[in-house]
């Protein structure tokens, strides 16, 4: 009968441990530059390719300037996918990793997917568009540019902190 309880209460621990919700980010370690950087090329990325969509929706066709930005920086865009999913992978394992890289990847999309369209606004994505374009795959140009005209994505796990020892101070 003892066995057959302590065969019962760890059934029962291991029912209740599988049924606990573990957020997202709860193996995700912090954000080293690259991979910040890497997030706002890729935000930038989303962003462009949704106001193009919208855009396009409501008749103002900017898909040629979009398409110039991904043809124009395809490798760089490619590396900081390749950056991302390393990182997820390295948080959660080769297929959670996977799956998380695309709920991420989503949720780039997903956060502009309502905003406002207008004329002006597809003015602007389609200038940005160019701009993008013109950096033919120079990181520091794409970085600076999804800082100027957007922000930083959520990182789960957050940013690391940078330190003057890092960068060759002290």
């Amino acid at each position: 009968m003892l066995g057959l309880t302590r065969k019962g209460g760890v059934l029962a621990a291991t029912a209740a441990m599988l049924c606990v919700s573990v957020p997202a980010n709860a193996a995700m370690g912090c954000w080293d530059q690259t991979q910040v950087a890497a997030a706002k090329i890729r935000d930038l990325q989303s962003r462009l390719m949704v106001a193009t969509l919208r855009c396009s929706a409501m008749g103002a066709e900017i898909s040629p300037a979009y398409n110039r930005f991904i043809a124009a920086n395809r490798k760089t865009i490619q590396s900081a996918n390749t950056v991302i999913m390393a990182a997820f992978r390295a948080g959660h394992g080769p297929r959670a990793g996977e799956v998380q890289y695309d709920r991420f990847a989503t949720s780039l999309a997903n956060i502009y997917g309502d905003d406002a369209t207008d004329p002006d606004i597809c003015a602007d994505t389609e200038a940005t568009a160019e701009e993008a374009a013109e950096a033919a795959g120079d990181i520091r140009a794409l970085v600076a540019l999804a800082e100027r005209t957007g922000g930083s994505p959520t990182l789960p796990g957050g940013q690391c902190p940078v330190s003057f020892a890092e960068m060759g101070g002290n």
